[in-house]
């Protein structure tokens, strides 16, 4: 072989999990990423790195086009295959939403986050380009065309999921520029309503929380274990993805507490998290002539831009929207 490499390349072993290009392509990405792979190095040709792997030529080229789609290299006509450069600044931002599942009502929290993003991308002289992705279902295995050709072409230097839906996880995470999403980064402190129920005496807790898309309400249950506190199985509802392709959150609210609130015995405490879904927990408690906090102890998350009206006496998990978004822009910023 007469191409040389400051890499060593001949490293490779393949695993048998994957298909022998996607181990080819994860072998290089890493060589990449670690370093060894330097912005702007000549790889060999693939025929050389076909003959190095002893592989086929076939999936060499399914390799390199993978991470050429992705942007970690570049083909040049009649000069060969280069590891593309870093970007050196981040100046255009790509804000994606996933809308394939919930209602319109679902998706304002969202929509006014988005709005912040630009506001706060816009004043460090940074641009914002929107990718809502609009795509059926079954076509959302893969990353939309649309963001993919901007991270390929460096329109955009950095990503943020404004909504990514648990479909949407495997593209996601091996987008190769900086990247933050919602429900994977922001985390709140649970230790002071651990604390009230513990205080309370509450025993019988109950929850309705969401589980899109990286359960990100491990939060509370992180929370409730730190205090010693116990959720039953049966008396915890994790909403996921799918739940959401019927029902909007307030249904579930509304149904999932009546499920809990009709047991014998009847949990003492509930907690429901995001507040998509407190409205209609809140209705059900009304509907069922529940007092509040004397029979029942209540936590329910509030965005304090969107604050809603609660008759009865609750105790809250208070969030800023603004704050989410100090967070997502430190997160790529950084």
């Amino acid at each position: 072989m007469s191409f040389k490499s400051s890499a060593d390349l001949s490293d490779f072993r393949p695993g048998g999990n994957a298909g022998i290009h996607q181990e080819l392509a994860q072998f290089l990405r890493e060589k990449i990423e670690s370093g060894a792979l330097q912005p702007g190095e000549q790889l060999p040709s693939l025929r050389e790195l076909a003959e190095l792997w002893h592989t086929n030529f076939f999936s060499v080229k399914l390799a390199t086009d993978l991470l050429v789609n992705f942007g970690l290299l570049n083909k040049q006509h009649g000069r060969g295959m280069f590891v593309a450069p870093r970007a050196e600044g981040i100046h255009r931002v790509g804000l994606y939403t996933s809308k394939l599942y919930g209602s319109r009502s679902d998706l304002i929290a969202f929509s006014v986050l988005r709005d912040i993003l630009q506001e706060k991308f816009q004043a460090r002289g940074v641009e914002c380009a929107i990718f809502d992705d609009c795509r059926p279902e079954e076509q959302h295995q893969k990353i939309p065309d649309a963001l993919q050709q901007a991270i390929l072409s460096g329109r955009i230097q950095a990503v943020i999921g404004v909504v990514v839906r648990r479909i949407d996880n495997s593209w996601f995470d091996r987008i190769p520029i900086r990247k933050a999403f919602l429900m994977s980064d922001i985390q709140y402190d649970f230790s002071i309503p651990a604390q009230q129920l513990k205080e309370r005496g509450c025993r019988r807790i109950a929850g309705i929380i969401s589980g899109t898309p990286r359960k990100q309400s491990n939060f509370i249950l992180a929370g409730l274990h730190s205090a010693g506190i116990k959720i039953m199985p049966r008396n915890l509802r994790v909403i996921c993805d799918e739940s959401l392709t019927s029902q909007s959150w307030g249904e579930i609210g509304y149904r999932c507490t009546m499920e809990l609130l009709t047991t014998t015995p009847r949990p003492d405490a509930l907690i429901v998290y995001p507040d998509n879904a407190v409205m209609g927990a809140m209705q059900a408690i009304l509907h069922l002539g529940i007092r509040v906090p004397e029979e029942l102890f209540t936590i329910f998350h509030r965005n304090l831009e969107l604050a809603y009206f609660c008759s009865f006496d609750s105790a809250y998990i208070d969030s800023k929207i603004e704050d989410i978004a100090d967070r997502l822009i430190k997160t790529v910023i950084n």
